[in-house]
């Protein structure tokens, strides 16, 4: 059928209308008001914004090449987006690289391009997708190279493509091509899901995961599941940065540690429909874990559905798993000790109380920076960082209490019992 109508069918499903199209259709832009943060100026395309933003402060912040500040001037700014950019595009593994633009920019032998007039023509179906069709098909080329120091001269001398009108989808349908198609399909649990809501513009967690670890699996847990004989896709490698969701507070889901632990403190946060992005430069909040934050760990791992308990048969395999005394006989005294009214459960509470007494986590105390892309999103229409003082005022503390933010709840599925004070007074949107 074509690779462009492919292509079409795995971003924008088997139609899409005009206004999602326009929303997606910016370029990469600069704020004014915050030299380092990057402009969405409507719903949608924050799937790809946040993801670039959040490994640009990375690459800024914490890398070797970065100095630990942001950079303000044009120039510096400018590499450490063509640095994100290669990072993103070199995530997976692929026998060539592709690059969507416009105009023509190629100064090195080694690099090829071919048209996208030779790919085979997608069939119209509305004007809408005319209007996408002709965008990848009748008016772009594709530039490709076959290793990275080729990719870097090419994205070095075609950068202001991504700057420019369709910016992002350029990028987009650059990583899509670059990845492979069928890769992708291939990686997904459900394949006839578009990457873009075709209804309501947003990305999906595929895209999402796709941006942040080069995998575009469709869950946020650790690793693969069997279900029923189904196999769904977790992610299995450590990811540079995280991400936290308001749907794990709301319940839909558990994120699982590799995603909540990331390699650098910078997590994407996630509320229903909308990315937006926090940071800190304290990197403490990334060291290996302590034995009681594994022990939480191994018993969600026998409480998948956040239930609070444990059923007592698998009280041995979570004390194998942090390394507790094992003995049958100590076992079925613990057991006991956990469970007198003999229910057959394990409370969290009591297991906790009982192995880890004193080794609860110092209360933790951290400088935080909230991004948010959209333009509406700040009550005076500006695109800024906004800092607070976070403080885990109870680390047992799991719920959320009736004065929490979204953006406060979301984040104490990471930090429990997390409140944070704001420098202006004002809780930033998560949407």
């Amino acid at each position: 059928d074509g690779i462009g109508k492919k292509l079409i069918a795995l971003i924008w499903g088997p139609d899409i209308s005009d206004a999602i199209f326009e929303r997606w259709s910016q370029g990469f832009e600069w704020s004014k008001d915050e030299k380092c943060a990057l402009i969405q100026h409507a719903g949608g395309p924050c799937a790809v914004i946040a993801p670039v933003q959040g490994i640009l402060l990375k690459n800024a912040l914490f890398e070797p090449a970065g100095n630990g500040s942001m950079p303000t001037l044009y120039e510096q700014r400018n590499i450490k987006f063509i640095q994100t950019l290669f990072e993103i595009l070199t995530q997976f593994e692929t026998e060539k690289w592709f690059l969507c633009c416009q105009s023509l920019r190629q100064k090195s032998s080694n690099l090829e391009a071919c048209s996208l007039n030779n790919l085979n023509k997608c069939k119209i179906q509305s004007s809408s997708y005319l209007k996408t069709v002709c965008f990848i098909v009748e008016c772009y080329r594709l530039l490709h190279c076959s290793n990275k120091e080729s990719l870097k001269t090419l994205l070095s001398e075609n950068i202001s493509e991504f700057y420019s009108m369709f910016g992002v989808v350029k990028l987009l349908y650059s990583i899509v091509l670059s990845k492979g198609i069928n890769n992708i399909l291939n990686e997904m649990d459900n394949p006839e899901i578009s990457l873009v809501d075709p209804i309501h513009g947003h990305g999906s967690q595929n895209l999402i995961n796709l941006m942040i670890c080069g995998q575009a699996v469709s869950n946020v847990f650790d690793g693969d599941r069997d279900v029923g004989g189904l196999k769904l896709r977790g992610i299995t490698n450590p990811v540079s940065i995280g991400f936290l969701t308001l749907l794990e507070q709301l319940r839909y889901l558990k994120v699982g540690n590799l995603l909540k632990r990331p390699l650098y403190p910078v997590w994407l946060v996630g509320s229903e429909t909308h990315l937006s992005l926090v940071f800190s430069l304290d990197t403490t909040l990334v060291e290996e874990e302590s034995e009681v934050q594994k022990a939480h760990k191994a018993f969600d791992k026998f409480d998948p559905e956040d239930n609070g308990f444990i059923p007592c048969d698998a009280l041995k395999d979570i004390m194998e798993e942090v390394n507790l005394v094992c003995d049958p006989e100590y076992i079925k005294l613990m057991v006991g000790n956990l469970d007198p009214e003999e229910l057959g459960i394990i409370i969290r509470a009591k297991f906790f109380q009982e192995f880890f007494q004193n080794e609860a986590p110092k209360p933790l105390n951290f400088q935080l920076v909230h991004y948010n892309g959209l333009t509406q999103s700040s009550s005076d229409g500006k695109v800024r960082f906004r800092r607070g003082t976070a403080r885990q005022i109870d680390w047992q503390e799991g719920c959320t209490k009736s004065h929490d933010s979204a953006l406060e709840s979301c984040l104490q599925m990471r930090w429990p019992g997390l409140w944070i004070n704001w420098d202006d007074g004002i809780a930033p949107s998560l949407n």
